[in-house]
């Protein structure tokens, strides 16, 4: 069974839904997890943005708020850090917590979008009620506008100050940085960007 899973797995990360159907067929556990990872076949295909997949998998009850063992990430996380919009939408559909966070990195939907800079996901989030204000992740984490500045997202980040984001938010327990900090840690071919994201905070 665990060749079939792991098999199963592989199917999902390539996006082979044809394969994963067979599998499917063939006894593979949605929700197996991965022996050293943890992660299960939606959290792989989300991360992806494997729509096909990722539809299959809610349709036999894939669990959409399941975490990896690792405490990394969850299905919505995955696919807000890619940008993978469809697939995102199709998470919310079934029912994704919108402000779920881990174990280990600790970083929201939101936190990963805004690092991303993936303005779509971010204003989609915001709408399902995230919370712009989520604190930081112990591990080397930022809210999402410390994570939005760090990159020299200047649309996300007026989005998320246009949504009451706290220019002031308190740094993670390890490396954390507020967002004028975060700003200004970058490289010298972002420096004209930063300047008019610090220009904004």
């Amino acid at each position: 069974m665990d060749c079939i899973n792991d098999a199963f797995r592989a199917a999902s990360k390539g996006g082979h839904v044809h394969v994963v159907e067979k599998l499917l067929d063939a006894k593979a556990d949605v929700n197996a997890v991965a022996a050293y990872g943890g992660e299960t076949a939606l959290q792989i295909a989300s991360k992806g943005g494997h729509l096909h997949v990722v539809e299959k998998l809610l349709a036999v009850e894939a669990d959409v708020n399941a975490t990896a063992a690792r405490g990394e990430w969850a299905a919505l996380q995955a696919a807000s850090e890619g940008g993978h919009l469809h697939v995102f939408e199709k998470l919310l559909s079934a029912k994704a917590d919108a402000n779920l966070t881990t174990s280990l990195a600790g970083r929201t939907a939101l936190q990963a979008a805004a690092g991303g800079g993936h303005l779509h996901v971010v204003e989609r989030l915001l709408m399902s009620k995230a919370d712009v204000n989520a604190a930081a992740a112990r591990n080397q984490g930022r809210t999402a506008l410390q994570a939005a500045s760090e990159g020299g997202h200047l649309q996300v980040v007026e989005r998320l100050l246009a949504a009451g984001a706290d220019v002031n938010a308190a740094a993670s327990n390890y490396d954390g940085t507020i967002a004028l900090q975060a700003a200004v840690v970058t490289t010298r071919n972002q420096l004209f960007r930063i300047r008019e994201v610090i220009e904004l905070i």
